[in-house]
């Protein structure tokens, strides 16, 4: 089985979803209450399902706080999910880039 996208920065480095694993390439923990169904984000959080939309702007406990939606722009700006974890990284490797969706 293959690796999962991270949901900040889309590189294939996750083996499960939730799981709290820290992704090599941006630094993001894969938080347990995001959850990926028919290719979307969704959420449940305190048994209670809120939109994609929503569920951005979440703060994360396992990242301290920051919003996915703030991990995204960060991650765009600095090539990690918050600045100061720019040390514990690395460029992806190209088995792990995003795929492309052909148009």
């Amino acid at each position: 089985m293959g690796k999962l996208a991270c949901l900040c920065c889309g590189c294939l480095t996750l083996d499960e979803r939730g799981g709290y694993d820290i992704c090599p390439v941006c630094f993001w923990e894969d938080d347990a209450y995001l959850i990926i169904g028919n290719g979307e984000i969704k959420g449940v959080l305190v048994d209670k399902e809120i939109s994609c939309e929503d569920l951005l702007d979440v703060p994360s406990g396992a990242n301290h706080g920051l919003t996915l939606r703030e991990g995204r722009e960060n991650y765009r700006k600095f090539g990690v999910c918050e600045k100061s974890m720019k040390k514990y990284v690395r460029k992806p490797k190209k088995s792990e880039l995003p795929k492309q969706k052909s148009e």
